[in-house]
């Protein structure tokens, strides 16, 4: 792909229809990897048009076919009016705010870039969820989550942002968390022209989906001659004017026993009992009861370690570990024989360099922030 440019083109997005729900808030969800069992059951009892009856098929038993559920879903939300789809292409600038906390950005479809070139990945992924997230685009035919990407000095695409931002909202929302959430509509055609000239400049890191974006490239190989599948929804950020947040994800490791991470930590890292902050590389390893904080000389970031150096000399088994967004969620599960890993976020510069390098960190390596809203705007195929 020479001619690859990063580039958002404008879309008719569905939205739904504020008195047809409970409240444009109340139908929202966060996106499919951070919801807990508990934010799960709160968002499912909030309203029958929950987001999160879409993203999160139930009965994982089912097979294949739990994906129909939703599916059927949305077609019927689509007939009774309950979704309406906008009359007019456009780029959306969608913001959030909370506790001085904004995300702010432009929401469009996404040309796919499979030669990564201009859409750069940062972190592995997990063909399981890969497949998941691509059986539920297939049987939806819907892009319900946008990805969420970051470029730096946007120049005139984001004096667009800005600039729509000091006009009224098309649509406004408010979330249980307290989060207030506004979207604007840019469709004039020389704006739509000046940030489609801006952003071929650029290239862009994905910040948060992963797993999303390489279902969109799978969905691209086995639709070749489908135009509509050449894109997939994706939030742009200009993270110099709209900084983000950088996040760890924390880990649970069940067979793993404090014994057997002071036995088996390779030579060369220096080990201390107890929970030692304020090193930005350090790894915390508790059963629950006691910790264990290890440091590492090398400029490596603290979840590539873990992964390529500590975790097989634990002998542990990479596909038994699950991911937590929050600490406290892991220390939940910490146990003797269930340790929980708390991780130190890697540093901005360590993320983009190793993208823009093509050298990916393991799988859930980062968590940035704020992460769109799921469910204020969508896109069908």
């Amino acid at each position: 792909m020479p001619d690859a440019v990063l580039k958002l083109d404008p879309l008719r997005a569905w939205r739904f229809v504020a008195g047809k729900v409970s409240g444009l808030g109340a139908v929202t969800s966060p996106p499919y990897d951070v919801l807990e069992p508990a934010i799960v059951r709160r968002l499912t009892d909030s309203d029958l048009h929950n987001m999160v009856r879409l993203i999160l098929p139930r009965d994982p038993d089912l097979g294949p076919s739990r994906y129909d559920e939703p599916a059927r879903r949305l077609v019927g939300w689509q007939r009774d009016g309950i979704v309406v789809q906008d009359e007019r292409p456009a780029l959306y600038v969608y913001e959030q705010r909370l506790r001085g906390a904004v995300l702010c950005g432009l929401v469009g479809s996404l040309r796919l870039d499979p030669a990564r070139r201009v859409v750069l990945p940062h972190e592995n992924v997990m063909p399981h969820w890969v497949d998941d997230r691509l059986r539920l685009m297939e049987a939806t035919d819907a892009d319900l989550e946008p990805i969420l990407l970051a470029y730096a000095d946007g120049g005139v695409a984001s004096d667009a942002v800005d600039a729509a931002r000091a006009g009224e909202p098309w649509l406004e929302a408010e979330t249980y968390n307290g989060a207030e959430h506004r979207i604007w509509r840019i469709d004039d055609p020389v704006a739509l022209a000046e940030i489609e000239a801006e952003l071929a400049k650029h290239e862009a890191v994905i910040a948060d989906g992963h797993h999303r974006y390489a279902a969109y490239l799978e969905r691209q190989l086995r639709a070749p001659y489908r135009p509509s599948a050449d894109v997939g929804l994706a939030m742009l950020v200009d993270y110099v004017r709209h900084p983000l947040t950088l996040d760890p994800i924390h880990r649970v490791v069940p067979g793993l026993e404090l014994a057997t991470v002071q036995a088996r930590t390779p030579p060369g890292w220096q080990m201390q009992p107890g929970r030692v902050e304020g090193d930005p590389n350090r790894i915390s390893v508790t059963d629950g009861t006691s910790w264990l904080t290890l440091h590492s000389a090398s400029d490596a970031p603290a979840v590539t370690l873990l992964h390529e150096v500590l975790l097989p000399s634990w002998g542990a088994v990479e596909q038994d570990i699950s991911f937590h967004h929050t600490l406290d969620d892991a220390l939940a599960l910490a146990g003797p024989q269930r340790a929980a890993v708390e991780l130190t976020a890697p540093e901005m510069d360590q993320v983009l360099r190793s993208a823009a390098q093509g050298v990916v960190l393991p799988q859930k390596a980062t968590s940035f922030g704020p992460k769109p809203r799921v469910g204020l705007l969508f896109r069908t195929l």
